[in-house]
């Protein structure tokens, strides 16, 4: 009788349970068979799988969760080497890592599982029905490590721990851009003590991610306990960038307590003010830090007042913190401003065809008065990717790439775009609100205009004018 295919039935029928005791019953019997061995996977996978369900849709506790997992993934460990790799054990491994947050057996699951085993359609990032690409099942894998290292940093023992971190390590020698991996392994050194590389690995990534108020918190807290000053202005920074309360919530209430060692009472108790407000509109519980805070006698005193002093601007210290005496040469580079967002406060500009930099109005003072189809140069320090700084230069053209061009403006009727054809056969796109502009002189249709090659909605290139010459 062929017990495999008996077990797959079963399972496959939706008797789970039924499944599982004869997986069980089978395998007691030929714990070698490699067919029982994986139609007792499956059905480990499929109990797995109900049990992140149910706790996604909350109809599980996080302990009925861990304990499930306990006892289905020790039944697989007996047998799971035997099939690695292959389609079930990545499989249940994506089922494991959605319910590794309340699984403290996650990190010896996952030294055991092996991150050797990974595919290579593992490492392929995931392509969702919206055109954007999701982290890969090896990403998520790191990302769990690294996260699970530092929630268990006290209580998992030291060698998986020293295994947990070498994987985190390993990986940002591969992907040395990925600012999670730089986040754990960030947090994991500052968890260690190891202040000056925690923060050596985090600057990389507060420069390229400077709006992100995340990245100002964590740089705050390598910082608290050397320099309480710059902390305080990381912390600042993070309440100045952040885009939604939620993202500062705990920030404040470190801000807070710092201020307050300052004796800096007032701004302070602006702090707290806040992180209570967001609390008390969400219903959510009052943590016994800010609690403290809240029953001191400074914040006591001021609580009922108005004229607490505003959070003060800080982008010019912030700046200063990731650049400290900056001793590199800067290397410029000759663009062209193609776009400038007065909504959302930032211009772009334009190296070559494939290249290009954002520049935001509140970093680069002076941006927001520049026009579209003005060429600048912007700075970069030697080895960096950001830019630092932009400066006006005398050049009025970029060779093969911007320039002045002139010609007929044609439209034809009922299009709100037009061309403009120049004498040497280029044809050249004007958009419709650079049509809505043209200068409008009677029977004259012979125009020039600053334009740059650019690309169509199809990806193919040819001249795009940006703005018109009087």
């Amino acid at each position: 009788m062929n017990y495999a295919s008996e077990i797959s039935q079963l399972r496959k029928s939706g008797k789970i349970d039924e499944a599982l005791a004869r997986a069980r019953a089978c395998f007691a019997v030929s714990p070698d068979d490699l067919y029982i061995q994986r139609a007792y996977g499956w059905v480990l996978y499929e109990l797995v799988k109900h049990e992140v369900e149910a706790l996604e849709k909350s109809r599980s506790s996080s302990g009925q969760v861990a304990n499930r997992f306990n006892e289905c993934l020790a039944e697989y460990r007996q047998f799971g080497e035997n099939d690695r790799p292959g389609m079930l054990h990545s499989l249940l491994l994506n089922q494991v890592l959605k319910g590794s947050r309340v699984w403290p057996g996650f990190l010896g699951f996952a030294r055991w599982w092996g991150p050797e085993f990974l595919t290579d359609d593992d490492r392929k990032p995931y392509n969702l029905p919206n055109g954007k690409a999701a982290p890969s099942l090896s990403m998520r894998f790191l990302y769990a490590v690294g996260r699970e290292a530092l929630h268990q940093a006290q209580s998992v023992d030291s060698e998986t721990l020293a295994w947990a971190n070498k994987q985190v390590t390993t990986a940002l020698a591969e992907y040395p851009d990925d600012q999670w991996l730089h986040y754990y392994q960030s947090k994991l050194l500052l968890e260690r003590g190891c202040i000056a590389q925690a923060q050596e690995c985090l600057m990389p990534v507060v420069r390229r991610q400077q709006r992100a108020a995340w990245v100002w918190t964590l740089l705050g807290q390598t910082f608290e306990r050397e320099n309480q000053n710059i902390a305080v202005t990381c912390y600042f920074r993070a309440v100045q960038v952040a885009n939604k309360p939620m993202e500062v919530v705990k920030t404040r209430v470190a801000l807070a307590r710092l201020l307050a060692t300052q004796e800096r009472f007032d701004e302070a108790t602006l702090q707290v003010r806040r992180a209570l407000e967001y609390r008390t509109e969400n219903d959510y519980k009052v943590p016994q830090e800010l609690g403290q805070l809240l029953a001191s006698n400074w914040y006591r005193e001021r609580a009922g007042r108005n004229d607490l002093p505003k959070e003060p601007d800080v982008a010019e210290a912030a700046e200063a913190i990731l650049y400290p005496c900056e001793t590199r040469p800067i290397d410029y580079r000759t663009g062209v401003i193609d776009n400038q967002n007065q909504v959302e406060s930032l211009c772009h500009v334009a190296f070559t065809i494939n290249d290009g930099r954002i520049l935001r109005h509140k970093k680069f003072k002076g941006v927001e008065n520049l026009a579209v189809g003005e060429i600048i140069d912007v700075g970069f320090f030697a080895g960096d990717d950001c830019a630092c700084q932009w400066r006006k230069t005398e050049k009025k053209l970029i060779d093969d790439f911007c320039c002045a061009m002139r010609g007929e403006l044609t439209q034809r009727t009922g299009q709100s775009f037009g061309f403009l054809n120049t004498v040497d056969g280029d044809r050249v796109f004007v958009h419709p609100d650079l049509m809505r502009s043209a200068p409008k002189i009677d029977g004259i249709t012979d125009l020039s205009c600053i334009a740059m090659i650019g690309k169509d909605k199809q990806g193919r290139p040819g001249w795009r004018a940006l703005s018109w010459v009087m």
